[in-house]
């Protein structure tokens, strides 16, 4: 699950057994036989470029798709739950909800909370008013980076650091399937 989680949150990157063995912490012969076995089970996609095979998630896949998309809500459960109690009256707002930065490596030591939004703009006013509210009952300052679904999708198509580093490294809070679907959209090899 580990390999599948780094293909999707680190989409813009290609991935060959040897780099995900690197970043996951497993051998190389381990990471390419894991590989394999999601081949087959068509939950990733294998190119072969040069001398090595490259790997992106099947996100066309409908059991692929939603394998991830289980993987992403089991993970903001176990990891991300303070969170989702504490923006719930956003979540159901909101297209994708998005915390990153400091206070997901260490909430105690973070000197603010960044979170991404994405909604559509009719529903800003009332996004700005809750985050407003957030924000006077908050010990930490909020950061808010607001996009529309068509921002998102360009932001992505031109790989901004800020997004990408998001999802990469962010705990998505909900909109799972919509971020799939974006993904999706934008990914290729």
């Amino acid at each position: 699950m580990e390999i599948l989680s780094l293909l999707f949150r680190d989409f813009s990157n290609n991935y060959n057994a040897n780099n995900i063995a690197k970043k996951i912490g497993i051998t190389p012969a381990g990471a390419f036989k894991a590989l394999k076995r999601l081949e087959e089970k068509k939950v990733v996609i294998g190119k072969r470029m040069g001398k090595a095979t490259f790997y992106k998630a099947n996100l066309d896949e409908y059991h692929s798709f939603r394998t991830i998309e289980l993987l992403l809500i089991n993970e903001a459960r176990s990891k991300a739950s303070r969170w989702i109690f504490e923006f719930r009256d956003i979540l159901d707002k909101v297209e994708i909800a998005i915390i990153f930065g400091s206070v997901i490596r260490d909430a105690k030591k973070a000197n603010d909370v960044d979170i991404l939004l994405v909604l559509k703009k009719e529903k800003n006013s009332t996004v700005n008013k809750i985050i407003r509210e957030r924000k006077q009952l908050s010990n930490k300052p909020i950061h808010v980076v607001k996009q529309t679904p068509s921002d998102l999708v360009r932001n992505l198509k031109n790989k901004d650091k800020v997004i990408l580093n998001a999802i990469k490294s962010g705990q998505i809070l909900c909109g799972y399937d919509k971020l799939l679907d974006v993904v999706k959209n934008v990914t290729s090899f």
